[in-house]
């Protein structure tokens, strides 16, 4: 009797071992979070429009910039540099985002697990860009940091600038080439921007919606987005939005991202 007690507590700790493994399992699973955005006419967008029809608030002012090579290898391999640096603040933030353009879902999920990630990693961001009828799935990071006296939102020395990003640089994005690819691209980066951009939070249709207006050599582009983890409550707020837009006479033609905007793809 005694022996048969045992033997069913081993046997309950391997279930409950089991269990809990298979719900940690399922728990990191990678479940992107989805981001639909849509470009809006600017020319009918200035500041008070943007704060009446969408009950806006201002919130920032940036300066973005991109850095890849003048051929574009780290795009052309599907990564993007961001650098954000904030007015009247000593803020900045380093986004790296490794994109997977034209893949399926499960496949681009597939690869990504294949780098080591599990989707426990809380400082991933994983997602799906839904734009102008593209789906993308991105993995990023972004990395806060402090201005210092060469980045600044005044001045932005490239090779400063390109220093940050090396030493911050997330070690799964380092390793997902190799690293001595991934610092020999860095080294041969230029500077692309800087745009301007104004950010501000409203909603639209009863949904939460930012809106970004980013002006660059010239050309100005408004970007209307919001987040939504559930797949098909995202696509419901794309049609709706698209249909909205479309009445009112509000979408723009140019649906390009706000990378191709300032880098010229």
């Amino acid at each position: 009797m005694k022996k048969f007690f045992v033997t069913f507590c081993l046997i309950g700790i391997v279930l409950v071992s089991a269990i809990s493994f298979d719900s940690t399992q399922a728990k990191a699973a990678i479940e992107p979070e989805h981001e639909i955005k849509f470009n809006i006419k600017s020319e009918l967008f200035a500041e008070s429009d943007i704060l009446n029809v969408f009950q806006a608030t201002k919130k920032d002012e940036v300066k973005v910039y991109f850095f890849d090579t003048p051929n574009k290898d780290f795009l052309n391999e599907d990564y993007i540099h961001r650098l954000r640096v904030y007015n009247g603040s000593n803020k900045m933030d380093i986004t790296y985002k490794k994109r997977f353009l034209n893949t399926p879902l499960d496949e681009a999920i597939a690869i990504t697990e294949s780098h080591g990630f599990t989707g426990a990693e809380s400082n991933y961001k994983f997602e799906m860009d839904i734009k102008g009828g593209n789906r993308t799935f991105t993995i990023s990071r972004k990395e806060s940091l402090k201005t210092t006296s060469k980045v600044s939102y005044d001045t932005v020395d490239a090779n400063a600038a390109k220093k940050l990003i090396l030493d911050n640089v997330p070690k799964k994005i380092l390793n997902w080439h190799s690293e001595a690819w991934y610092q020999n691209t860095l080294s041969l980066a230029v500077v692309y921007g800087p745009a301007k951009a104004t950010t501000y939070k409203g909603s639209f249709a009863g949904y939460e919606a930012d809106i970004e207006v980013w002006q660059y050599q010239g050309e100005t582009m408004v970007e209307l987005s919001t987040k939504e983890e559930d797949a098909l409550k995202a696509a419901v707020i794309e049609k709706e939005w698209h249909d909205q837009l479309e009445s009112a006479g509000y979408l723009s033609v140019d649906q390009r991202g706000k990378t191709a905007f300032v880098m010229g793809m």
